[in-house]
Formats: C-alpha cells, structure tokens, sequence
C-alpha cells in the first residue's frame, strides 16, 4: 500500500528524479520505477514529466495534499508515543506577528527550551494569516475574534486597548467626539480597520482609514508619536507615553472594547507530545 509513497514525495519536494534518487540512496531509475507502478496501482497520473521538468498534475497535488494530512498523522502518532515514554525532543513551528509575540511569547518560549533543550522553536514573524495545517505549523498567536472552526482556540489574555494621540495632531485636525467622527481622522491601523467601541451598552463597529499600516505595536506607536494620526494601542503601550506627556487618551466614555489574544492550534486527535507541553505551558503563564 505505502510502496511508492516516499518516492513520490521526494520528488515532488526536490524537484527532479536525480535529487530525489540521491536523497534516497538509490537509483534514478528505482525512483521512476516507483512512481509508475504507484500511478498505475492509483490508475491515476500524478507527475508531468518532461525532459527537464516535472509538474504535479491536478490530482497528483490532491494526492500530495491527502498524504501529507497522512504523513502527519502518522507522524503525530510516533511523536506522541515515543513523546510519552522519553525527554520531548522534535521541532515546534509557531507563527504570530505584534509586540506581544516578541515582547511576551518568545522569552516564554526560551524558558520552555531551557526545561526540554532537545526541542527545537522556529517562530515566524510574518504577520500572514498562516494556514497551519497546509504550512506545517503546530501553533499560532491570533487577536480578536476567531472564525475558523478547523482550529482550537485558547485565549491567553485580554490586551485592555486605549484610543491616543498627540495634542499636536488634535490640535492640527480636531478631536473626536465620538466613535462615529474617527472616520474624518487619519488612522493609524495594525492588525484590522474595523475598530470596536461600547456605544449605549452595544458593541459598535467602525471601519476606519489611515495612510500608515502595519502590523508591529511598536511601528504604530512611533508613527502616533509623530503626529501622524490616531492610534489603537494596548493600554500597557500607551500608557508610559501618557505619563510622559507625549500622547493623551480619546474616547475614553466609550470603553474601547478590550482586544483579546489566543492561543490557536489545528483540531488533531494526537497532538505531538511535545506540542501539549508548550500549551500547557504557555497557557499556565497568563
């Protein structure tokens, strides 16, 4: 049933027959062999092959998409066993954008990896909204609400957010009065331009707009420190800069609503050993 399998996966992951061949130790020939008789054992032609090129077909990369899922499994299930019975050893993936994923995650995460040294951490600060079952990863820090039902999701904290600006900019453009009049101001956006107030005890929603985007806190609070606008930052940002004088709160009738930050991974029935100690781990810290 898995004759063919590896050979078709190193194929499609080195790009050519020759590479695949040498990863695998053995000839190209072995490799053509495989593939030919795993296409005619599926009745299905998986690989275009030309002289210099190959390409997976359309059903060869539903294929390699239902067999990594497979892979994976399998994977998860050795990882899990061998997890339970020995030190946590194996590679965590983790994505997430913001100065909470540097300023709080990652120390978090070298204190993990000073108890299990035989873990590896990669992070992935690309602020993308990563699929993580078809990219690989094991977790992700997420804000807001969460949509997707394919994820477990786990909230860490609430990031209580504040509405600022400098007395320069209000002075130069006005202050609003209310939710409604942030859309004649220049807003400065992080992760959404959909900005969350309580009006009257219900939840109000404003889209607002802005020349200066970008999903890094710290980015944000400097272009707010520069008078280029208005600013949706976490309280524990704002608030030194409000002390010092350099930004004032705005709309604080209004109780922005708080921004919420989890812990999001994909539904497994087996999740990797060493994946379950680092929820659990972060999940104790907050």
């Amino acid at each position: 049933m898995w004759q063919g399998l590896e050979e078709f996966f190193q194929v499609v992951e080195q790009g050519s027959f020759t590479k695949a061949a040498k990863v695998l130790d053995v000839s190209t020939s072995h490799i053509s062999r495989q593939l030919t008789q795993l296409e005619t054992r599926i009745d299905t032609r998986l690989i275009n092959r030309t002289t210099r090129t190959i390409s997976l077909t359309d059903a060869g990369h539903q294929y390699l998409i239902s067999l990594k899922t497979i892979r994976q499994a399998l994977n998860d299930a050795t990882d899990h066993l061998q997890g339970t019975q020995q030190s946590p050893k194996g590679l965590i993936r983790l994505t997430g954008a913001g100065d909470f994923m540097s300023n709080q995650i990652a120390p978090l995460l070298a204190t993990f990896m000073k108890t299990y040294p035989q873990v590896n951490i990669e992070i992935d600060f690309s602020g993308r909204n990563v699929n993580l079952i078809e990219e690989g990863f094991d977790l992700a820090i997420r804000f807001g609400r969460m949509q997707d039902s394919n994820l477990i999701a786990r909230p860490l904290t609430t990031r209580h957010m504040s509405l600022v600006a400098t007395t320069h900019y209000l002075e130069t453009y006005g202050t609003p009065d209310t939710p409604d009049d942030l859309v004649h101001h220049n807003c400065l956006i992080a992760i959404t331009n959909r900005w969350r107030f309580n009006v009257e005890g219900k939840v109000k929603e404003i889209k607002v707009q802005g020349n200066w985007r970008s999903n890094n806190g710290d980015a944000i609070k400097q272009a707010c420190i520069a008078d280029l606008g208005i600013a949706h930052l976490a309280k524990d940002l704002a608030q030194p800069l409000v002390d010092q004088g350099k930004l004032v709160y705005l709309l604080d009738d209004y109780q922005v609503s708080d921004n919420a930050t989890w812990l999001v991974y994909p539904k497994k029935d087996l999740i990797p050993h060493r994946v379950r100690l680092l929820i659990d781990f972060l999940l104790s810290q907050f």
